[in-house]
């Protein structure tokens, strides 16, 4: 017999956050109470809705000591090969921006240009960082790891591999990427195979060939979850990780993307749950946030600027600040003149609760 779990017994046993299917029948009626007496059931055991914010939840928001860098994902932050500035005064304008971290980014079906640049150019860039100060610390590459035509699959594949060997040759520390979907057309697309035994161990097949390929490389790869994906969560993370059994598997942690209806009044557990389960797996951190709109019929997820949705942004900061060596909070998915304001909210709630940013 099923058993009936309540919404609100699944988020504190973790069961939501697993990413694991949760099966609710009806209950069987209760024998009629005695005369006089009121049956009192609880409200979440009422509803579909998942419950609110837990009133006796309480935040442990004692900073740690390390600094928390900050990067921006603007193409004037970022250290694209540069076409028209030199290398060294591409990275000094990164910190005369405000930024001490920067990433890398060439989508599909374009050449990474690192990979063709001359050693004293690589060796000028390598320079340029040490004296700045700027951590280079991602490559992003999204794409499908997991397409359902096989000759897609492997394209796709063969580009983060050549992503993977452009950033070790620079010395860029991780390769960010997410794991795909069985969607023929859209990467991060909602499919009901993404969840099979099968797509997992199509995965669980693509990540080790990736690693094989790049077999020799130091750069690590960073596992970025999706709500839409098979990495949907905290625990999927985990899994993740030790499936693979290779220590050049992390995690690219954003857990706005891991945002859900069950987890939107929830993100201070979901965040102590991905620092408390991934540690030091964690190499680099995204910042965006998310809302549910209040005027439309149906429920509308979208993704909103850090500080303009449900996301704690105190905790995240805070538990950042106990790691180990300083890690990086991009910022991300805005137009330029978007991103001082996000900076400044980070900034403003950094020394609210005590994080020192990088400088």
């Amino acid at each position: 017999m099923t058993k009936n779990i309540s919404r609100r017994k699944a988020l504190k046993t973790g069961a939501l956050t697993a990413g694991l299917p949760l099966g609710f029948s009806c209950a069987q009626p209760k024998q009629p109470e005695p005369a006089g007496r009121v049956q009192e059931q609880p409200f979440a055991e009422l509803t579909w809705w998942p419950p609110g914010p837990d009133k006796d939840l309480v935040r442990d928001l004692t900073p740690g000591t390390t600094p928390v860098r900050l990067a921006c994902m603007s193409p004037a932050t970022m250290l694209n090969y540069p076409e028209r500035s030199s290398i060294t005064e591409m990275v000094k304008g990164i910190r005369d921006a405000g930024y001490t971290s920067a990433n890398v980014h060439y989508g599909i079906g374009t050449r990474n240009r690192w990979l063709d640049a001359a050693e004293p150019e690589v060796g000028e860039l390598k320079g340029a960082l040490s004296a700045h100060d700027v951590d280079l610390f991602d490559s992003m590459v999204w794409t499908n790891l997991i397409h359902p035509d096989e000759a897609t699959r492997q394209t796709n594949l063969k580009y983060v591999a050549e992503n993977i060997e452009a950033a070790d040759r620079i010395g860029c520390r991780m390769v960010t990427m997410v794991t795909g979907s069985c969607d023929p057309d859209y990467y991060i697309g909602m499919n009901p195979g993404n969840w099979t035994r099968e797509t997992w161990n199509l995965t669980l097949d693509s990540i080790r060939q990736l690693l094989r390929d790049t077999a020799g490389c130091s750069t690590v790869l960073g596992m970025e979850a999706v709500i839409t994906t098979n990495l949907d969560g905290p625990s999927a993370h985990r899994r993740l990780m030790d499936d693979i059994g290779d220590p050049r598997c992390k995690v690219c942690l954003d857990p706005t993307n891991m945002l859900s209806f069950e987890r939107y009044y929830h993100s201070t557990e979901l965040l102590n749950e991905c620092f408390d389960l991934l540690g030091e797996e964690i190499i680099g951190c995204h910042a965006k946030d998310m809302f549910i709109r209040r005027d439309v019929m149906l429920a509308h997820i979208i993704e909103v600027p850090a500080g303009e949705g449900v996301q704690d942004y105190e905790t995240y900061l805070v538990r950042m600040s106990r790691m180990k060596w300083p890690r990086t909070l991009l910022l991300e998915h805005l137009p330029a003149e978007k991103y001082p304001p996000v900076r400044e909210f980070i900034e403003k709630t950094a020394a609210r609760v005590g994080v020192t940013i990088y400088s």
